[in-house]
């Protein structure tokens, strides 16, 4: 879908992020150039809102990032079972600052958070709540889920 090409794009160039808005990119550079290229289709299924991404082979040094784009399937919402698991993995998928990385997933789903020097807690959109605690690294140190009810 164009669309959605363009609006990688559009962020690329409003965000200052060549890596959206070149037409191919050497990784070659990066330690694990793979896991560079991950992140970036990573990123683009966030600024798309497609539910996944497909990695091929394009050649013998190509690989191909493809992102399902299709209305006709529902956003994923917020799982709070998987949401430990997500957060903690999205930190190590996404080098920068964890406690960035988890607001902004919070952002991303309207989640309504509360910020401390040791942690941000956030309503879940199911009535629950999240508390994400961090260490003195900044490091993720425990996810903790409160269904609605309990």
């Amino acid at each position: 879908m164009v669309a959605a090409t363009e609006r990688v794009r559009d962020f690329g160039r409003a965000h200052g992020l060549t890596e959206f808005t070149e037409e191919t990119l050497d990784l070659s550079g990066f330690a694990d150039p793979r896991r560079a290229a991950e992140t970036l289709a990573f990123a683009a299924m966030g600024v798309t809102g497609a539910p996944g991404y497909l990695g091929v082979e394009a050649g013998p040094s190509t690989r191909l990032y493809l992102l399902p784009v299709d209305p006709r399937i529902a956003p994923a919402g917020v799982d709070p079972l998987a949401l430990p698991r997500i957060l903690t993995s999205s930190t190590t998928l996404i080098v920068r600052s964890p406690r960035l990385v988890v607001s902004g997933y919070f952002d991303h789903f309207r989640m309504v958070q509360r910020q401390t020097e040791t942690g941000i807690s956030a309503d879940l959109p199911n009535g629950g709540t999240v508390d994400v605690d961090f260490d003195g690294s900044g490091r993720i140190a425990s996810v903790r889920v409160h269904p609605a009810g309990r």
